[in-house]
């Protein structure tokens, strides 16, 4: 292994932009008909006013439900007795977090990722209806961030051991060989079968960045459809769905983001209504190696830890889509980022950053107006 580090960063291929899969292409717009119950009705127009724990909840005292799954806690917020089953329900829903753990975690060895990752590239491996619909869903993320997002970078997580929560610096064959088994391309997808092949040895899916906000989603969904209709989620403080208002207050849901390195910082609150929001920020799993810092959150276009921005938070109407949109936007960096929102209104983001001249925390907003 090389310990040159300014030669390892020169010899660091260019971003190129992975083929998407042609099996199924999704604008945003259709996959927030398929993921929100009741959009577009519930959606904002952004012409209207109105990672790791960088975001904490305000407005209590409220009733809270809570579960662990995924390595966080899931909780539930409910304005206190207005529905006399609320308790019940959040349960009941909550259940859902595990449901999805058991299908989608690279950790625990029975579930149909770790089965793909192991048999796929041998033969289609049939899936249930949620892994199916979180891979055509993640083949889109990619797309619409032009490979900036991909689940299949599991291979560079293990390269960096970031899988292991041991990161370290790999050498450049290391990156190289990580490089090869990464792309959506490598991902074919029958519908109609509901079965997935992977067409390369060595393909990586990790779900990391998109689970969390697919798993809110579908507890939101049980939610509304019992009748709930006034709540708050999050899984980890990350990531965030936020239903109707405050019983009592009128108003929408509170929420602060905190400084991404610095979680007693406060750096701004905004207001949720009938919106879901993901932040994705390297404020806790990094490490340092001759004198530079070196995030979790890796360009699978390059296969090096983005390093541009602290972090990004967005607001959309899908949780699994603003975690999958965050961290595309974060391994972006900021002018491309802003570009994006500008091409996708209903995408609002805000960029934490560090200064390339003065060395000085910046923030951007993009599309705010529909969480003010």
């Amino acid at each position: 292994m090389t310990n040159n580090r300014e030669e390892l960063e020169k010899s660091a291929p260019q971003p190129v932009v992975a083929t998407p899969s042609p099996s199924h292409l999704r604008s945003m717009q259709d996959w927030f008909a398929q993921l929100v119950p009741n959009y577009p009705s519930l959606a904002k127009s952004p012409t209207e006013d109105g990672a790791e724990s960088v975001v904490s909840l305000i407005s209590r005292p409220l009733q809270s439900i809570s579960r662990p799954a995924m390595a966080c806690e899931f909780e539930i917020l409910l304005n206190e007795r207005q529905y006399s089953t609320g308790v019940e329900v959040a349960v009941d829903a909550l259940a859902i977090a595990d449901q999805v753990e058991d299908l989608l975690s690279v950790y625990r060895a029975q579930s149909q990722f770790s089965k793909l990752n192991r048999f796929a590239s041998e033969r289609p491996v049939h899936v249930d209806p949620i892994t199916l619909e979180v891979i055509q869903l993640a083949i889109d993320a990619h797309r619409w961030t032009k490979g900036c997002f991909d689940i299949t970078a599991g291979s560079l997580s293990e390269a960096w051991g970031f899988s292991r929560r041991q990161g370290s610096m790999p050498s450049e064959q290391q990156i190289e060989l990580a490089l090869q088994s990464v792309g959506t391309k490598h991902i074919a997808v029958d519908a109609q079968g509901s079965t997935v092949r992977l067409t390369e040895p060595g393909i990586k899916l990790n779900p990391g960045g998109i689970g969390k906000g697919y798993a809110l989603d579908r507890i939101s969904r049980k939610l509304l459809d019992a009748g709930i209709q006034d709540f708050m989620i999050h899984g980890g403080l990350s990531s965030i769905v936020a239903r109707g208002s405050r019983m009592g207050l009128n108003t929408e849901w509170t929420v602060a983001i905190k400084h991404p390195w610095r979680t007693e910082e406060l750096i701004e609150t905004i207001a949720l209504r009938d919106q879901a929001l993901g932040t994705s920020g390297s404020g806790k799993q990094f490490f340092h190696f001759g004198g530079k810092r070196y995030s979790h959150i890796i360009d699978p276009r390059t296969g090096w830890p983005a390093d541009q921005m602290m972090s990004v938070t967005v607001v959309c109407p899908s949780g699994a889509i603003a975690d999958a949109i965050a961290t595309g936007l974060f391994v972006m960096g900021i002018e491309p980022a802003i570009e994006f929102c500008e091409r996708n209104p209903y995408v609002a983001a805000a960029f934490i950053y560090t200064h390339p001249k003065s060395g000085s925390m910046q923030i951007e907003h993009r599309n705010w107006a529909i969480v003010q």
